[in-house]
């Protein structure tokens, strides 16, 4: 057993303890005794005063203690202590459009879950829930925001702290760059320890809204200019997909043109090669694709499995392109978010604010009683006084 806000029980015990001091000192009117030596003394009432030298009414004393420590013991809210496990776990689950297969991310945290775990689900907002079969369905339309889910873990781990001596951090996800934000580093580091990353594959054909795509064999890509001195480069990259093949390059995309625009495709020496950037005011997601990729129809060469995978690539929808970011990227972001170092200690994070006790009503209602019994004692002392 232990108790949520302990200060009221200690404030109650204080005012028990003060209870019992003034039933000790409390004073009355000696009995009156006739002596034969005061016959000739005229009667009067005597206003001496005697201190008792024990307490009186002891029923009344106990009814009044139980009266303020239950009341007391009800708003420290006590709970049983749970049994205690060395290392809990918050369950992190992504239930956006990113994974490739709802089922892998049930399973993996079906097989992570044990009773006492936390699991957080999260898609584009992120949400507390106590078991495994109660994971909301995935949401495919949305790209996953893991900033929202770390937040929501910070809560969860409230919840489950007065069972064990540690917590880890685990996320069930494909971890793509898309659902990382400016934010996120920062309220990853206010977790007080490592995570474990249990990554799920990436969906790459997510559905979403068609980017309008200028991919000209010979005219200059929006947002591109003429190099300087036209080079060759011997492949090109878009996420996981490698294309090798003798390019000539003629355009680039200088830095400025790059602010608020996502690359999507780069060169093997890391310069940009096809770049999107979202239409200024549109709700709908939509995006602008600029590709400087130059390809020969002659020949076989677009018939190649390494170029269509390329193309399906480019072509797809808003944002897909970031959701397999370069391997440079990918590795960043995944040390970022597994940390390091020993786990979280459960001290470390506050009681959750909405635990709530079982036993609470039942020490009001004693309470109740109690106060009523020392009603009835009260009078029937007072009659039997007077």
């Amino acid at each position: 057993m232990t108790f949520l806000a302990p200060g009221f029980l200690y404030a109650a015990l204080a005012a028990a303890l003060a209870t019992i001091a003034l039933h000790f000192v409390a004073t009355r009117e000696p009995r009156a005794v006739a002596l034969p030596t005061a016959r000739f003394v005229p009667e009067s009432t005597t206003h001496a005063l005697v201190r008792a030298r024990r307490f009186s009414d002891p029923w009344l004393l106990a009814l009044r203690l139980l009266l303020l420590l239950s009341i007391g013991a009800a708003l420290a809210r006590p709970v049983r202590v749970p049994q205690r496990e060395r290392i809990a776990r918050v369950i992190i689950a992504d239930r956006s459009g990113m994974p490739a297969s709802d089922t892998e991310v049930r399973d993996s945290v079906r097989a992570l879950y044990r009773p006492g775990d936390a699991v957080v689900a999260f898609d584009s907002a992120a949400h507390y829930t106590t078991a495994v079969d109660s994971l909301p369905p995935a949401v495919t339309s949305v790209t996953g925001s893991l900033s929202a889910a770390l937040v929501r873990a910070h809560a969860a781990a409230s919840r489950i702290r007065a069972g064990t001596d540690s917590i880890e951090l685990v996320i069930v996800s494909p971890l793509t760059a898309a659902e990382a934000d400016r934010a996120t580093p920062r309220i990853r580091a206010t977790w007080p320890g490592r995570a474990r990353l249990v990554r799920v594959a990436s969906n790459t054909t997510r559905h979403g809204v068609a980017p309008t795509v200028t991919w000209n064999a010979g005219a200059r890509p929006p947002r591109s200019v003429a190099r300087r001195v036209v080079d060759s480069v011997g492949a090109v990259t878009a996420g996981t997909d490698v294309l090798v093949a003798p390019f000539e390059r003629r355009w680039e995309f200088p830095r400025d043109s790059l602010r608020g625009a996502s690359v999507i495709a780069r060169w093997v020496d890391g310069e940009p090669a096809a770049v999107e950037w979202p239409v200024a005011g549109d709700s709908a997601g939509r995006c602008v694709r600029s590709i400087a990729i130059p390809v020969d129809s002659t020949g076989d060469f677009v018939l190649h499995p390494a170029f269509l995978r390329l193309r399906d690539r480019l072509l797809g929808v808003c944002g897909a392109g970031a959701t397999q970011p370069d391997s440079a990227v990918a590795a960043s972001l995944a040390t970022m978010v597994a940390g390091s170092g020993p786990l979280a200690r459960a001290s470390a994070f506050p009681p959750g604010p909405s635990a709530s006790s079982p036993f609470a009503p039942w020490l009001l209602a004693l309470a109740l009683v109690a106060a009523l019994l020392e009603l009835v004692v009260r009078r029937r002392a007072s009659g039997v006084e007077s």
